[in-house]
């Protein structure tokens, strides 16, 4: 068992407790150490020099038909990851354009002529992404309550927020893309900006996404055989990280316990466990296994662990304490050759220290003075240097 050594400053009378190997040990670390936007654009790519043969619209490529006359549209499935591609040079500098398709819908509009003679202003479609309702809508004369006349205006908007919680904010990047049906390519902004969507603002979009003239230019591939499609896609920003705050302690006390284990060279006890003891706000304990710490599918041999823990039930929930330590093994035979490692590790989800603390044969080997009398003295000096808390 283990004893406070009379001889030592600060010392503190603890006894400490053992168990069977069958007893799982508290967690310890396997390591020995611590652990509204207006922007658009107007030019469209370059030409080749004869003019290209038009091809028919790809109807595989636009699954979702919409026409002046009908509105009716269907969702289709998200398409595989996509590669964003180079923009290629008849392309300008910020515009982007790839094989994949847009991953979350895609909208196909037949007779845009009729469209644009129609009183129809705008036309709006709702599909899910990222689990919440969204809704794209295209102006395909431009929104010109905000100068976007000229110009066709998209917006995306989250939608059905009657079902979110009091408060509801969502963050999101999104993208709108143009088919250009010559080169089979999807056209964009390529934009990663985090638009925020909330109660006061549940709805962004470019107003002047392209111009009208370079639009209806059959040589660019966008409007073919007066068929034309738009894309979107949304990520949803989830935020799982939790805010922490990290206080220094001005002027840390340092503390020191020492603790005397016997029976360490034929005991069977695969570890010793001392009892809890009071030091400044804290209660500690120190995890001392003469055999080494034993993890599953990592078992190292020839060597003794120890380990230094504090009391979870003193912190406030989620917090750590930031802690340099000594471990010193010392010799009490030539009291000249003590042993120690330090660390300065975060405490708090479980005990921290140094699992390959010395060899076993070092250990044992009586002339080193580790062990006297089946009999090991182990001090430990630490001091709280920060607490690290949950805002």
């Amino acid at each position: 068992m283990a004893s406070s050594p009379s001889s030592l400053k600060a010392q503190n009378s603890n006894k400490s407790t053992h168990s069977e190997a069958s007893t799982s040990p508290p967690p310890i670390s396997s390591q020995d150490h611590f652990q509204d936007d207006d922007s658009g654009f107007q030019t469209a790519p370059s030409s080749p020099t004869p003019e290209p043969a038009i091809p028919p619209p790809n109807s595989s490529t636009f699954p979702v038909d919409v026409s002046p006359q009908s509105g009716t549209s269907t969702q289709i499935s998200p398409p595989p990851p996509t590669q964003t591609i180079k923009p290629s040079s008849s392309l300008p500098a910020l515009l982007h354009e790839r094989d994949a398709l847009p991953s979350h819908h895609l909208l196909k509009i037949k007779s845009f002529s009729t469209l644009l003679k129609s009183p129809i202003e705008k036309f709006s479609n709702d599909f899910k992404a990222g689990g919440y309702e969204w809704n794209f809508t295209i102006y395909p004369n431009g929104d010109k309550n905000k100068d976007g006349e000229n110009y066709i205006s998209v917006y995306l908007e989250i939608v059905e927020t009657s079902n979110l919680p009091a408060g509801w904010e969502v963050n999101a990047i999104f993208n709108f893309f143009i088919f250009d049906h010559i080169r089979d390519k999807y056209v964009g902004l390529q934009d990663t900006t985090v638009k925020r969507f909330h109660f006061m603002k549940t709805q962004w979009g470019v107003v002047k996404f392209i111009d009208l003239e370079t639009f209806n230019n059959p040589c660019n591939g966008y409007l073919v055989n007066d068929t034309c499609g738009f894309g979107v896609e949304v990520f949803v920003v989830k935020t799982t990280s939790k805010a922490q705050c990290f206080s220094l302690i001005n002027k840390p006390v340092t503390y020191q316990v020492g603790w005397v284990f016997s029976n360490v060279i034929k005991t069977t006890v695969e570890r010793y466990i001392t009892e809890y003891s009071v030091f400044g706000d804290y209660k500690w304990r120190l995890l001392f296994f003469p055999k080494g710490y034993q993890v599953e599918g990592n078992k190292i041999n020839n060597i003794i662990s120890i380990f230094l823990d504090v009391d979870n039930s003193t912190l406030s929930a989620g917090s750590k304490l930031l802690v340099h330590f000594t471990i010193r093994l010392e010799d009490k035979k030539k009291n000249s050759n003590h042993f120690e490692r330090s660390d300065t590790t975060a405490l708090g989800s479980g005990a921290r220290g140094f699992r390959n603390f010395m060899s076993e044969t070092k250990f044992k080997d009586p002339e080193n003075g580790f062990v006297v009398d089946d009999k090991c003295h182990i001090i430990v000096e630490f001091e709280v240097l920060g607490v690290v808390t949950l805002e």
